[in-house]
């Protein structure tokens, strides 16, 4: 069987996002797909999966299966052939736990009731969720819903699966885990197309390479595919900062009515930049969640010499801002330029943040001449980027940020890192940031929590 894409362009607003775009996926294809954040990644993978033109934009040229034309195959039926997980998991999701969840997709599809409960386990077993059926999914962290949608997605029974930036929020061992499981899907008859920002751990799986150059889709020649990178280990560039802003003592954080941290004491300074690392579900957004006061927990927390829960909550917000790992649940106006201007009026900073100076900013990200786009028609990247750049004006003491680097391109990386590191030695604010992308982040950090076995640990070095 093969998934055929014939001279497929595709324009939005007159803008064409590819032109000419023709590839054959078989079963047994492990295909990666790459190219800079907002040139059309994902676009693409909705194309094929049959999302558009339905759902937004112009399409021609053909998508077929086996000769069929994709658009002639109801949506119901299309599902059972293809595949897709959206780059954002809380998009796949209608229901309030990980059962009802899978349950509610083969119900849609009308599987065999007597099948659902053995595919549930199966499928969570594959992508080491055992256990998980009665998991709440609101309370789950971003890596372990993105396990949840391939669970869905393997379901139901596709054999063409279309992924896009699974592993953005997922730490380092179970990255290599799915694409390992990936591997040995596409060695069993499925057909894998995976878009990721980060070519590491595909050179021994895949069996083609694309990148999105612009606005053409180009194959690229095995000798130049992205070679083994060997783990590093860099150590922590300590520096003398300010007084403690944040002191913890006898936290006790839990979700779901299990318990992630219990730590005795810490202290966070002013104009620190500390990572924080663990792997998935160990507690690291629930950590970011209660120092925003968004998150019940034990024990007392003081902010400023005061405990935070004395601080009226306008107050403390203004102090104390956190970004969110989904970007869309960040903004409140419909436009670019709208969020611009909101931030302009109420930053910090506004001698520091000019309009020049923000203006800079927006190149250097590549968001400029974006002003009049809906922020939810940007890509994910741009999505984040914007984002990011809107907590940097607004310029709050301290600023949480949850996997920051999400849906990025290595440039957009270095691009970002340069701002945060301008904000925090010229504004002194205080970052906090969780991530699985350190490799570019390490060398900035001067401090390294990793948090293990429900406790945080100062650590000298960072893996990258």
């Amino acid at each position: 069987m093969t998934l055929r894409v014939e001279n497929v362009h595709f324009t939005y607003r007159k803008k064409t996002l590819f032109s000419d775009v023709s590839m054959d996926i078989t079963t047994g294809d492990f295909i990666l797909l790459m190219g800079p954040s907002g040139s059309g990644k994902s676009t693409l993978l909705k194309t094929i999966a049959g999302l558009y033109p339905q759902y937004g934009g112009k399409v021609t040229g053909r998508v077929t299966i086996n000769g069929q034309a994709l658009s002639d195959i109801p949506a119901n039926q299309r599902t059972k052939v293809v595949g897709l997980l959206f780059q954002n998991p809380h998009e796949q999701f209608a229901m309030k736990t990980v059962e009802e969840e899978l349950l509610f997709t083969m119900e849609n599809l009308q599987l065999a009731p007597e099948t659902m409960s053995e595919k549930i386990d199966q499928n969570l077993a594959k992508v080491g969720l055992t256990g998980f059926r009665k998991r709440v999914l609101s309370e789950l962290s971003g890596g372990e819903l993105q396990k949840v949608a391939l669970a869905e997605v393997l379901v139901t029974g596709a054999k063409y699966l279309l992924l896009d930036e699974p592993f953005a929020a997922i730490d380092p061992g179970a990255r290599k885990d799915l694409q390992q499981l990936l591997k040995s899907l596409a060695n069993d008859g499925y057909a894998i197309l995976i878009s990721d920002h980060d070519d590491q751990g595909y050179v021994d799986k895949m069996t083609a390479f694309y990148q999105i150059q612009k606005q053409q889709l180009v194959k690229v020649a095995q000798e130049d595919w992205p070679k083994p990178v060997d783990r590093q280990v860099i150590t922590v560039r300590k520096e003398t900062v300010g007084q403690p802003i944040f002191q913890v003592k006898q936290m006790v954080v839990e979700n779901d009515q299990r318990l992630l941290i219990r730590q005795a004491q810490l202290k966070i300074k002013a104009g620190e930049c500390t990572l924080i690392t663990g792997p998935n579900g160990s507690g690291k957004s629930s950590f970011l969640r209660t120092l925003a006061r968004l998150q019940e927990a034990e024990g007392q927390f003081v902010y400023l010499d005061q405990d935070f829960h004395r601080w009226k909550k306008k107050d403390y917000y203004r102090q104390v801002t956190l970004a969110f790992q989904n970007a869309l649940d960040q903004f409140l106006n419909i436009t670019v330029e709208e969020e611009l201007l909101q931030v302009q009026k109420n930053t910090y900073q506004k001698n520091y943040w000019s309009a020049k100076r923000i203006e800079r900013a927006l190149q250097a990200l590549g968001l400029e001449g974006l002003g009049n786009r809906s922020v939810y028609t940007l890509s994910g990247g741009q999505q984040k980027k914007l984002q990011l750049l809107l907590l940097l004006v607004m310029a709050s003491p301290v600023l949480l940020l949850d996997e920051p680097f999400a849906g990025l391109d290595e440039q957009s990386v270095q691009a970002v890192l340069a701002l945060f590191e301008e904000v925090r030695r010229k504004l002194n604010v205080t970052l906090l940031i969780v991530s699985h992308q350190v490799g570019a982040l390490a060398p900035l950090v001067n401090r390294h929590l990793a948090l293990e076995n429900a406790q945080f640990v100062d650590k000298e070095k960072v893996a990258i």
